[in-house]
């Protein structure tokens, strides 16, 4: 009997021991960091100034990036605003059925009214008024037909009939490593000449304006938001706490040309080691991380700052623009293990605590 405790009180101690050790490695588990930074995409070329105020002269402009060039034949899926390959009508060939090879290329080219075809066929495209372009892709099979703008349409013979359909836009950016999802939403900035695709799924915006030869493709600018200010060490600490801003503080931010007004308003976390600061119409974060203060941007501001380039950085209004914020990191399940160790390890010590709350009173009770 004696070995037999003597083996189970071993075994006890081991399994402690390592439990123990186990949990000193997951409460060891690196913190999440966000590594990724906010960005903003800018919906128009908006001027980037040197402080954040209404009347401050223009610092640069940003600028949208060159990505490729489209041949004008897509002018008509910008302007019908469907962007795949589209059937649009069929057209039964009547006598010119029996033409074959060039002899039905001229007679497509030169005794159809493609104006009045289109006209009648479709409810919102007009081909315009001008003499078309048939140029050849299969003679006597397949053709691309242009108007006076550019805009091309397909045109397949069938047996007795042709068919006429929109080209592919889709593919074509696919083609150029920029693939479009299919949550898509087309605008005309210009008519006839700049146009706005939106990628609602993938956020991003692509400008399109007619060159002299060809459509440019350029991907609005999201450049990236500058959330981190500067850090200062803990002696401003106190004075956070009682509502007030230190000297080191104001000067830290006089530093970046963001000087604080008399209207400064600062309000503590719930956590009591992270304030915010309300200067309007600017927020500012303070967070005490590793024994200093770090101050940050808040993205409710009403202006964001940014790096417009590696040389620039300036100021641009919010509502110019739409912020993508980075996802969440994904915990390890060793940082997950520590979460869930932390909420055990809390409602252990609840419960210990209120079995102590009532044994004292059951005491008290029982003196009196």
């Amino acid at each position: 009997m004696k070995v037999f405790l003597k083996n189970l009180t071993f075994s006890i101690l081991f399994i402690l021991a390592i439990g123990f050790g186990i949990s000193v490695y997951i409460l060891q588990a690196p913190p999440l960091e966000q590594k990724n930074t906010a960005k903003l995409q800018i919906h128009t070329r908006t001027a980037v100034r040197g402080r954040p105020t209404r009347n401050s002269k223009p610092l640069a402009y940003t600028k949208d990036v060159y990505r490729f060039n489209l041949d004008r034949r897509y002018i008509s899926n910008l302007n019908s605003g469907r962007l795949e390959r589209e059937h649009l009508f069929s057209a039964a060939l009547t006598h010119r059925a029996k033409l074959k090879g060039e002899a039905l290329d001229n007679a497509l080219e030169k005794e159809i009214n493609w104006q009045k075809m289109f006209a009648d066929m479709t409810k919102d495209i007009r081909f315009g008024p001008s003499t078309p372009t048939l140029e050849i892709l299969l003679s006597g099979e397949e053709w691309l037909l242009k108007n006076a703008q550019g805009a091309g349409y397909i045109v397949v013979k069938t047996r007795h009939q042709i068919d006429v359909f929109l080209p592919d836009l889709k593919d074509a950016f696919d083609k150029n490593g920029l693939p479009l999802s299919t949550d898509l939403e087309v605008s005309t900035a210009k008519t006839n000449s700049r146009w706005l695709i939106t990628d609602k799924e993938r956020h991003q915006t692509y400008r399109i304006e007619k060159g002299d030869k060809k459509l440019n493709v350029y991907q609005q600018s999201k450049p990236e938001i500058l959330t981190f200010l500067f850090q200062v060490g803990l002696a401003s600490e106190t004075a956070l706490a009682e509502g007030k801003l230190t000297q080191e503080l104001r000067r830290e931010f006089e530093a970046l040309k963001i000087p604080l007004s008399r209207r400064t308003q600062i309000s503590t976390g719930k956590d009591g080691t992270s304030w915010q600061i309300t200067d309007r119409p600017l927020k500012y974060n303070i967070r005490n991380e590793n024994e200093r203060l770090k101050v940050y941007l808040d993205l409710d501001s009403t202006w964001l700052r940014i790096q417009a380039s590696d040389e620039i950085k300036g100021w641009v209004e919010k509502n110019r623009g739409t912020i993508f914020e980075p996802p969440p990191p994904i915990p390890s399940s060793r940082q997950q293990a520590k979460q869930r160790l932390l909420v055990l390890i809390e409602t252990v010590k609840e419960k210990i605590g209120v079995f102590g709350d009532a044994e004292n009173q059951t005491q008290n009770t029982a003196s009196r």
